[in-house]
């Protein structure tokens, strides 16, 4: 089986257009040639009486008879107006259908009916349904007849044909110049997309114009751009990740050498030391998991009706002895109040970004300060938002709040507690759940984020 080129294909369906085209011309032209200079010849072309045919044609049309015909025969400029010395050897002679002759230039009596053969080289004038009306007679001038054009006709045809042939190159030339400008940008398409399959993820293809070529280049570009981010996103995962263990794990391989070396005495205090570090390492672990199932949306969700009012007070409760220690304030706040803030939703996830967020409000936030936080349900949806009132978000770190292990000063080392993955993990959670996460500053001070989460019953 033959396998064709793209650029093949365009240039044979450009020139099987063109050609079937010029040939569609040409074949017309050759056939309808001859016919309309028989058409010519036969209304009086060749003595120039095309105008007066059709004129007394029209009209015997109008009156239905030759009564006073003499008057556009006598008025017209024609060789039967001329004198004897001007007429030379051409005169006119009209008659009717029956030969009769009605009027003559040429010495022809009037009334007397003509024989067949006097009639071999007369226009027939004809009505509209080609019916005879008459004949006109040129004297002593027998012209041209559409026999005697043969050569010239013959010569006509091979003109147009040799025009056809030439004008089918021109269009195959046509057609592989406009090919080739066409292919320009798939080829470089297709280079750069050899290119991005090799790994080489900067490659990008220069955008012309605003056609569905350029569209096309926009939007490999942006999967191109897309494909680079994500590979430098998983080169930085996987050096984070070894940042991350590398600490624990050497603390933990310390504790445990120096006490197996007797450098350190086998007390609860260092096998605490060393059971923090095996706990942070299978949190970061969890996390790693949930989140690559997040990615893959293959977390699950289990929604049923609940009370968000009732959510919130748990989650407050669940950090009550920190905030008291702390000397914390949270103050919770929900509209409309006084009643149940019910939707559909899965609330142990929805539990599990909450005590992210409020985790991290208690840890940036001012101790001894105030944690707000304000629910409230409207159009299908849960607006849930923690604020702290600590120093705020660096401008710098506000587009970077949801990637994975990233810290911003002291605030997030994990001296301080978390595994970093904890917002990268709530954004994604409610993602899933049909909501979102954002982080700002608040304009009375302080860091605030706000949760969206879909009621999934409307």
């Amino acid at each position: 089986m033959i396998v064709l080129s793209l650029r093949i294909k365009l240039i044979l369906a450009f020139s099987i257009v063109a050609i079937t085209a010029v040939a569609g011309i040409v074949l017309f032209a050759n056939l309808d040639s001859e016919r309309q200079v028989r058409t010519y010849l036969s209304r009086g072309g060749q003595y120039g009486l095309t105008n007066l045919v059709t004129e007394l044609e029209n009209y015997y049309e109008t009156n239905n008879s030759w009564e006073g015909v003499d008057s556009i025969l006598e008025g017209s400029n024609f060789p039967g107006r001329m004198n004897n010395q001007q007429r030379g050897n051409s005169a006119l002679t009209l008659t009717d259908a029956k030969r009769k002759v009605l009027w003559s230039a040429s010495g022809e009596v009037i009334g007397a009916v003509l024989d067949q053969d006097a009639l071999v080289n007369a226009i027939q004038l004809s009505n509209s349904r080609n019916d005879p009306l008459g004949y006109l007679l040129v004297a002593n001038s027998p012209g041209l007849q559409a026999n005697d054009l043969s050569p010239f006709v013959e010569r006509l045809k091979s003109v147009i044909l040799y025009s056809g042939i030439v004008a089918a190159i021109l269009a195959i030339v046509l057609a592989i110049v406009v090919s080739n400008y066409l292919l320009k940008p798939v080829k470089a398409l297709t280079r750069a997309s050899t290119d991005l399959s090799a790994g080489k993820f900067s490659t990008r293809v220069q955008v012309k114009g605003n056609d569905e070529l350029s569209i096309l280049a926009k939007t490999f570009n942006g999967m191109a751009a897309n494909l680079e981010s994500a590979e430098e996103r998983k080169k930085t995962l996987t050096a984070d990740v070894a940042h991350e263990l590398r600490t624990p794990i050497a603390v933990q391989k310390a504790q445990l050498e120096g006490m197996i070396d007797g450098v350190l005495p086998v007390s609860n205090e260092n096998l605490v030391t060393a059971l923090q570090q095996t706990d942070f390492l299978s949190r970061m672990v969890d996390d790693l998991r949930l989140l690559a199932m997040a990615d893959a949306g293959e977390v699950s969700f289990e929604y049923r009706e609940t009370d968000l009012v009732k959510l919130i007070d748990q989650t407050i409760n669940r950090f009550k002895g920190q905030v008291i220690s702390e000397g914390t304030r949270i103050v919770n706040t929900y509209d409309p109040k006084g009643i149940p803030l019910m939707m559909m939703t899965d609330p142990d996830r929805l539990t599990q970004i909450l005590n992210n967020l409020v985790s991290n409000a208690l840890r940036y936030g001012k101790k001894g300060g105030v944690i707000s936080i304000f629910c409230k349900v409207q159009q299908g949806y849960a607006e849930i938002s923690v604020k702290d009132d600590g120093a705020g978000l660096p401008q710098s770190a506000i587009p970077h709040l949801f990637e994975r292990f990233y810290r911003h000063e002291k605030a997030r080392s994990r001296e301080d507690g978390g595994t970093g993955l904890g917002l990268a993990i709530s954004k994604k959670l409610a993602v899933l759940m049909g909501g979102d996460l954002t982080g700002a500053n608040h304009p009375e001070g302080g860091a605030v984020f706000t949760l969206t989460i879909k009621d999934h019953k409307v």
